[in-house]
């Protein structure tokens, strides 16, 4: 289903090293939208008596009845000291929805990410993702393939506490962010020419090898190779086609492949097999 309206505002994650060193991004490039910012007038984002968590489930929210059946803006609005993510959702006739059924907001400290889990009733999005640069919002991905519904990832530049509610009519899911005072390095994704690398991180890594992420858009295909000195040792490729213009999940379990010293490459080739987009990610496998 394909939503024609005209926008005026605008996977859990495994364990990963946290190495120093490089991944190679071998080209950059994005899907383009454009986000509606308001400032809040007297940090409303930290009024109420709405606690804040800083680790794994902050809401599982619920409302009667459920029209919504796509994404229909995401909304920014930054303060001095806090940051507030509003979700608002269509109807199937394109008009705003007044209630969106069952959410979860979950929150991944280490891997930096925020995550909104909604209905198995929302399976389409007039947004993909874009880019913020906030203090404590870097960016956010709209992505399918992870539950029954859609999922938001939102991405982050700190370790935060964040809350949630939703409303009604109209229907919103409503994320407040503050700083969480925990300075903390985060592993965060890694993000290159279309793909969105949630894991491996760079370093020393483990069999079952666990490759998450997710692709944009107009990707329809993600390479996945494992080179060793000897040349290429696993070559698998994982469809990310999907019926709503977002990003698409990719996951591989490899339970063996080559030992020692390796690259891991995620992303796309051309005709020749050649690589043209992606990240290279160095690995230290036993």
């Amino acid at each position: 289903m394909r939503f024609a309206i005209v926008i005026t505002g605008f996977v859990l994650v495994a364990s990963a090293c946290t190495g120093t060193g490089d991944v190679t991004h071998d080209s950059s490039t994005t899907t383009s939208s454009t986000t509606t910012t308001t400032t809040i007038a007297g940090s409303e984002c930290r009024t109420g008596e709405l606690p804040f968590v800083e680790d794994g489930v902050v809401a599982v929210l619920d409302s009667q009845g459920r029209d919504a059946r796509a994404i229909g803006d995401l909304r920014w609005l930054p303060s001095d000291d806090c940051e507030r993510i509003e979700l608002t959702f269509l109807s199937e006739a394109g008009s705003p929805a007044s209630s969106i059924g069952p959410v979860a907001v979950a929150i991944m400290p280490d891997a930096g990410i925020v995550r909104i889990t909604l209905s198995e009733d929302i399976v389409d999005s007039a947004v993909a993702d874009t880019k913020l640069n906030g203090g404590l919002v870097d960016r956010w991905f709209v992505v399918d393939g992870i539950g029954d519904g859609l999922v938001v990832d939102l991405h982050l530049g700190e370790r935060v506490a964040a809350r949630a509610f939703s409303t009604t009519s109209p229907g919103r899911v409503v994320i407040d962010l503050v700083p969480a005072g925990d300075d903390r390095p985060i592993t965060g994704a890694v993000e290159s020419g279309g793909i969105v690398l949630l894991s491996p991180r760079r370093g020393v890594g483990l069999y079952p090898l666990q490759i998450t992420g997710y692709a944009a858009p107009d990707v329809d295909a993600v390479r996945i190779r494992l080179t060793d000195q000897l040349g290429v040792a696993i070559d698998r490729s994982i469809s990310t086609l999907s019926p709503a213009f977002v990003w698409h999940a990719f996951r591989l379990t490899l339970d063996d492949g080559p030992s020692g010293a390796v690259d891991l490459f995620v992303g796309t080739v051309d005709e020749n097999d050649e690589p043209i987009d992606g990240i290279t990610v160095p690995l230290d496998l036993p």
